[in-house]
């Protein structure tokens, strides 16, 4: 799945709407971006403080390795993590089909839950649903990005 300009944009969109000095950021799904550094670093340019600029991670991030995780803490998240049934890139390998809560006891809480089409291949939509509420902190902000044109035949 990707990480496109659509997420990012929302996403900071939400880390300026988050009162948190040091939100945290956890994705449905494991993402890869779907710019290059190059757009990124425009876009970050575009929407970040000269201050947060210079302090961004971007800064730090090598030129072989850019992953959707680079990109959240170098917007200013603190972390970002994953759940993807894969367990790929280090998402935690969970069943959104079960209440993680119960099934897994995974009950951390994030300020922000990002849904970027992954919503839409789970069967089960009452616990991918209460699992996304049950991820976001009190007073976090759900983030909801699913395909709805033209996809007759997806998810």
């Amino acid at each position: 799945m990707t990480f496109n300009a659509i997420a990012l944009k929302y996403s900071l969109v939400c880390k300026n709407l988050i009162s948190e000095q040091n939100p945290t950021a956890l994705d449905i799904g494991c993402q890869t971006p779907s710019f290059t550094q190059n757009q990124f670093k425009d876009v970050l340019k575009k929407n970040l403080d000269k201050k947060t600029l210079q302090n961004s991670y971007f800064n730090s991030i090598s030129s072989d390795i850019f992953t959707t995780k680079n990109c959240y803490l170098s917007m200013g998240y603190s972390i970002y993590e994953s759940i993807d049934v894969n367990g790929y890139l280090n998402s935690y390998k969970f069943d959104l089909n079960y209440d993680l809560s119960d099934h897994y006891n995974f009950k951390n809480e994030y300020d922000l839950v990002i849904n970027n089409g992954t919503g839409e291949h789970i069967f089960n939509q009452f616990s991918l649903y209460k699992n996304i509420h049950n991820l976001t902190k009190k007073g976090g902000m759900m983030l909801n990005i699913l395909p709805c044109l033209g996809f007759l035949n997806h998810g």
